[in-house]
């Protein structure tokens, strides 16, 4: 699913963009209602790491999700690298070359938000391998990651609109919904319980119990987890 988003995505690099063009961006009232969104997603997603139970499926979810999420804007970096590029444009050109050199500060607003929302990703991610399992954490980083990107890049940039043919306007989905299926698979309950229950993050136990988790082995189940506790007892 990644590899399809990226071959058949956006590719334009916005090299006849200006720097009011940038800044002006930040001004759509569609951008504007996405950051509050996706802050409001981001928040949700805390209070579920907060909330939920320690092997309930949306607690896991939620660490596998919020770091790809935050590093997902990417705009920052784009818009960064878009700012730095016509500056030196305009420095090494005689029209616009007015003897003043320095970066504007926007520049170093973007450069210090595209740091800050990927150093935050980074240290989730971590948080979650400490977790779960590595295999999980790392898919689920890219999963989240990606479509947090396009979902960006597609109010911000107005991907849809740069798409080349009917081939990237089919490829380009199908890559998002194969992400979504490879989520799926991940994260598939396996038990009810609270916060939608769910396994202990991918360890090789049977229906998502954890072994350190006397609840999970004593409690309501009937002769399954009494079949399953013998089992333990008998270090089968």
């Amino acid at each position: 699913g990644e590899v399809l988003v990226a071959m058949f995505g956006d590719h334009t690099n916005g090299e006849d963009t200006s720097i009011e063009d940038v800044l002006s961006s930040y001004q759509e009232p569609s951008f504007r209602i996405f950051i509050v969104l996706m802050t409001l997603y981001i928040i949700q997603l805390g209070i579920f790491i907060w909330m939920c139970p320690k092997h309930s499926l949306l607690r896991k979810v939620a660490w596998g999700s919020v770091g790809g999420t935050i590093t997902g804007f990417q705009n920052f970096l784009k818009d960064s690298l878009t700012i730095l590029n016509v500056t030196r444009k305009q420095s090494n050109h005689p029209a616009f070359n007015d003897g003043n050199d320095s970066l504007p500060p926007s520049f170093f607003l973007f450069a210090f938000l595209a740091m800050l929302t990927a150093f935050a990703g980074l240290l989730f991610l971590a948080a979650c391998m400490k977790r779960y399992d590595a295999t999980y954490s790392a898919a689920m980083f890219v999963v989240s990651f990606v479509v947090s990107a396009s979902l960006m890049s597609s109010v911000h940039y107005h991907t849809f609109e740069h798409l080349d043919g009917i081939v990237n306007y089919l490829m380009y989905p199908l890559g998002l919904v194969t992400l979504f299926l490879g989520a799926f698979v991940l994260v598939r309950p396996e038990t009810i319980g609270g916060c939608i229950g769910g396994g202990d993050g991918g360890h090789d136990t049977p229906s998502g119990e954890s072994l350190d988790d006397d609840a999970a082995v004593a409690g309501t189940g009937g002769e399954r987890h009494a079949d399953y506790r013998e089992r333990l007892l008998n270090g089968d």
